[in-house]
């Protein structure tokens, strides 16, 4: 997952190398940077979830305190333990997420459950008490999670190069899914509106790096995938990563890949650059209700690169970036010794 324009057939295999690694990130990206000061501001908002490779939880925070490093600021975290139901081996299996998002569940009278995938465990669990609804050890270098509203999980698998529905709502054991092969696939989001799931991938039929679109089908015992050939686009620069609800506008999507990140109309099916100056390397992104854009991008693509930052792998960040709908830098979190990955807002709506 590295440069935005290839020279050659041998950089894009080693670009192919790359982008199925563990969360792979690279130092090779535009330098546009923020300021590294981080002013005492409170930002009004819904809470913030992230996936922590060095404390290895989910960890939610509060953007209206403005110190990170205190218990004040952390509301919640999570990882599988014996208590809430999970097994050895998947508590093994975890390493801090590369995935959270909280859902309300109508079928499971309106309480709020979390889909949570890791590089090799998938799990559903109800929220905010953790415990296990549905888990499963898994292979393949899951990026991506999504809690479908009948109880179902999507996945996303970057080195399986596939998109899987599990059938999680009939048992916590259940192993039936659907399978749909898309390479390096990185985020499935449910759209409501469509009545599909969002992607993002590569056509290995051709190479071409997509966003594409799902149907489930079947039953919810049995579920079917078939792609919805009428939105499928191909991506403004290679190796999509995240795709993520546009909250305000649901004919928009945040999309993001290794050269830039995007806003995509959904009508028009085109692509425009995101207001926080098409940043390269962008993990997650998120818009609060007022519109402010928060954001995660690693330290290894940052130049110069953070006094704080995170030092464990060249995929997370120590620092939460902040900025107006404008796309205005309005200052930054870090929390000590963290190495987050993904950003997702805590809301229970799609979109």
């Amino acid at each position: 997952m590295r440069k935005i324009i290839f020279a050659s057939a041998l950089v894009g295999l080693m670009m192919f190398q790359i982008a199925c690694s563990k969360k792979s990130g690279s130092s090779d990206g535009p330098s546009i940077n923020p300021p590294t000061e981080q002013p005492p501001v409170s930002y009004p908002g819904q809470l913030l979830a992230l996936t922590n490779d060095n404390s290895k939880q989910v960890e939610i925070y509060d953007p209206t305190v403005t110190n990170w490093n205190t218990s004040e600021a952390k509301k919640w975290s999570w990882s599988p333990t014996t208590t809430k139901g999970f097994s050895t081996a998947e508590i093994k299996a975890f390493g801090g997420g590369t995935d959270f998002k909280v859902r309300k569940m109508k079928i499971w009278q309106d309480a709020d459950y979390a889909a949570i995938s890791d590089n090799g465990i998938a799990a559903v669990i109800a929220y905010p008490s953790g415990k296990r609804v549905w888990s499963k050890v898994i292979g393949g270098n899951l990026h991506s999670a999504e809690l479908l509203p009948n109880g179902n999980v999507a996945l996303a698998a970057s080195d399986g190069n596939w998109i899987r529905v599990y059938a999680s709502s009939q048992g916590a054991d259940n192993n039936t899914y659907a399978e749909f092969t898309l390479g390096v696939a990185h985020a499935v989001l449910w759209d409501p509106g469509i009545n599909a799931l969002w992607v993002t991938g590569q056509d290995l039929s051709n190479n071409a790096h997509i966003l594409t679109a799902l149907a489930v089908g079947g039953t919810d015992a049995m579920p079917a995938l078939t792609e919805l050939t009428q939105y499928r686009v191909t991506l403004p620069t290679v190796w999509g990563h995240e795709v993520g609800a546009y909250y305000g506008n649901k004919n928009l999507l945040w999309v993001t890949t290794n050269g830039g990140e995007y806003v995509f109309n959904k009508t028009t099916k085109t692509f425009s650059a995101s207001p926080t100056n098409n940043l390269s390397f962008v993990k997650g992104i998120v818009n609060q209700p007022s519109g402010q854009i928060v954001l995660v991008r690693p330290d290894a693509n940052k130049n110069p690169r953070p006094e704080v930052s995170c030092t464990q792998n060249g995929w997370s960040t120590s620092t939460i970036d902040f900025y107006t709908a404008g796309g205005q830098w309005q200052g930054a979190r870090v929390v000590n010794g963290a190495c987050f990955y993904k950003i997702k807002m805590v809301y229970d709506n799609y979109q």
